[in-house]
């Protein structure tokens, strides 16, 4: 099978990366394959069959692999037209880390027995690691030196060969020729010592190669018989994730490198066609490959361009050079195999993750221990379940946050638990919403708002109080609000009153408050308690408190020990891009007001809108004018 008219369509489309087969496609293809044609297992060599069952079985499994690239070919193209790329930025590096890593090993386990130099019997064309080491360990008198000792060497040139410009920088350019190399040194060893000769069996080596371009395979696509369409869509799908998250990760990392903006739905709609020309020219599925890319890039690829020689360089060798790759040792491709995917077992990632999120850690860990002891199904499976787990889970319980005033020159809302110093006031609770409310949360962030409610409460009543009495929320996080948020608000305000506390709703977004008139809710809230910002919001709860004879003097949390003082860092952010937030006549945005018990102060706003956003309060000359008309304009909101 050819990488060149699958390499070539690719390049007509001027997309980003390498394609071909890569060793991950193909442990998932041999796995899918090896279940659906057993008879499979028992062709060593399927270039020189004289059996005619075993031909049969071998015409059997080389068309099964072709209907994969086909439909696997469909489903690429489909999600491009579709524009659904974006699905893979779900999968994170961690769980897809771990996948990667387990089946690289399995891999590499795989090709051991061609260093190793003597075969082995895995039970039911499993991969897993366990029955591996057994099966080695059970035949180890089997060990065939010469053959180690020659894949050793192959190891060792290649790796020497991928690190030597730790050493002297140009021999970089030398990382490309490694494979070439050692397959040159095995030919020669078998042209001209005759190591598949040596007494007692010489080395293996791949045999007869057919010789000549790939035949016209178009035909074949339909009907799909023995394998039928239902056993393999399975493993379509499973081959298809894969290639999907390998090509758009590698295409990602080279983009980013090289300063160009990516496509995705390009690059899917582009591997899409490149396996529909693999599947009309007796190839199997071909993806991005991350080495491959890799190595394009550092030898200076810039454009698609080094596609079109790989293809025909490709070609030129099944016309002219099969004789002579013939001669090439299973020691050496095995070598190759392995120091090639040794770069993907991401052992600083693990160490990264334990530094720095253990949940990750565990995410990267659980699939890598899946596809290393069980499957690699099962390793993808828990890749994506725990992707999507993940997402759903911190959609499910957003993070909340009660507010408190930062003490210094401005009045800056802020989460009490990051500023342990900021002040609170007796009977306010001012709470935020980090999400946007939606069937998946509003049943957490209800739980949040009602254990916050009963603390601030039981706090107020402390203080002298008598209770909560204003519940301000902060809008400003929630960009949309779905059927189900919209009743969550609904019941917060029936809440509310049965409970004798007045809610204040800060900062709501443009489309929410849309939302929001077609339900009725600013009627049945009243459209006096909607604040441009939580500060605003709190002096009108502040008045309201004064006119009960309540107290209106903040009152700092206790801090925890080792927490330093935050109120410098707020002030220092203070100050840049100020507005003015309304008239001293009063109006909608504010205006300039004064707070019993807290002097004259004037309302400004920094900053441009979003939710970090900053009102401060600095003193004014116009305030004791504004101070006078609070009275007859508070209610503006």
């Amino acid at each position: 099978m050819s990488v060149s008219p699958d390499a070539i369509t690719y390049l007509l489309l001027q997309l980003s990366l390498s394609v071909g087969p890569v060793a991950i496609t193909s442990l998932l293809l041999g796995g899918t394959l090896g279940s659906l044609v057993p008879c499979a297992a028992n062709i060593a060599n399927p270039n020189t069959l004289t059996n005619p069952v075993d031909a049969a079985c071998q015409d059997q499994y080389n068309l099964a692999a072709l209907h994969i690239c086909f439909i696997v070919a469909c489903l690429y193209t489909g999600m491009g037209i579709l524009r659904v790329g974006w699905i893979t930025k779900f999968l994170s590096h961690a769980v897809i880390g771990g996948f990667t890593t387990g089946a690289a090993i399995i891999i590499g386990m795989g090709q051991a027995k061609y260093i190793l130099g003597y075969t082995i019997v895995m039970p039911g064309k499993s991969t897993r690691l366990q029955e591996y080491l057994v099966a080695y360990f059970s035949r180890i008198k089997y060990l065939r030196w010469q053959e180690y000792i020659m894949g050793i060497m192959f190891i060792f040139i290649l790796i020497a060969i991928k690190n030597g410009e730790r050493l002297w920088r140009p021999l970089r350019h030398m990382r490309s020729l490694g494979a070439i190399f050692c397959c040159v040194v095995g030919i020669l060893a078998v042209y001209i010592g005759k190591i598949n000769t040596l007494p007692h069996g010489g080395m293996k080596i791949v045999g007869a190669i057919p010789k000549g371009l790939p035949p016209f395979t178009g035909n074949l696509w339909v009907p799909m018989v023995d394998p039928s369409f239902s056993e393999l869509i399975v493993g379509c799908i499973i081959i298809l994730i894969v290639d999907l998250i390998e090509s758009t990760s590698i295409a990602r990392a080279l983009a980013r490198k090289n300063g160009y903006e990516l496509s995705y739905n390009r690059e899917i709609v582009g591997l899409g066609l490149a396996n529909f020309a693999g599947a009309m020219s007796s190839c199997y599925t071909t993806t991005g490959s991350f080495s491959r890319s890799a190595v394009n890039n550092n030898a200076g690829a810039k454009t698609p361009l080094a596609q079109f020689f790989c293809g025909w360089v490709v070609g030129f060798v099944l016309l002219f050079l099969t004789s002579v790759f013939a001669l090439v040792p299973f020691n050496a491709l095995g070598a190759i195999v392995i120091v090639s995917v040794a770069s993907l077992v991401e052992i600083e990632q693990a160490i990264f993750l334990w530094k720095v999120n253990k949940l990750d850690l565990v995410c990267f860990l659980a699939s890598c221990f899946g596809t290393l002891f069980y499957s690699v199904e099962l390793g993808l499976g828990l890749a994506i379940g725990l992707a999507i787990f993940i997402s759903i889970h911190q959609s499910a319980f957003p993070h909340t946050a009660v507010l408190g005033k930062v003490p210094g020159a401005s009045y800056v809302y802020r989460n009490i638990k990051q500023y342990p110093d900021s002040q609170v006031y007796p009977g306010i609770l001012a709470f935020r919403i980090d999400a946007p409310l939606y069937f998946a949360n509003v049943n957490s962030v209800e739980e949040k708002i009602e254990k916050a409610m009963i603390k601030a409460s039981a706090w107020s009543a402390v203080q002298g109080a008598k209770g909560l009495k204003f519940l301000i929320i902060d809008m400003t996080p929630i960009h949309h609000v779905d059927s189900m948020g919209l009743r969550f608000i609904e019941d917060v305000i029936f809440d509310c009153k049965d409970k004798g506390v007045q809610l204040l709703l800060s900062n709501p977004n443009q489309n929410v408050m849309r939302d929001w008139d077609r339900v009725k809710i600013p009627d049945l809230l009243g459209r006096d308690f909607v604040f441009v910002s939580v500060h605003e919001a709190t002096i009108f709860a502040l008045q309201r408190l004064s006119e009960m004879g309540f107290s209106t003097t903040p009152l700092a949390l206790p801090t925890g020990s080792g927490v330093p003082s935050v109120a410098a860092m707020a002030a220092a952010k203070a100050g840049d891009k100020s507005i003015e937030m309304g008239s001293a006549a009063g109006g909608s945005s504010g205006g300039a007001v004064g707070v019993p018990g807290t002097g004259a102060l004037s309302v400004r706003r920094t900053g441009t809108g979003s939710s970090t956003d900053r009102d401060e309060v600095v003193p004014s000359a116009a305030a004791a004018l504004a101070a006078a008309s609070y009275g007859a304009h508070a209610h503006a909101r």
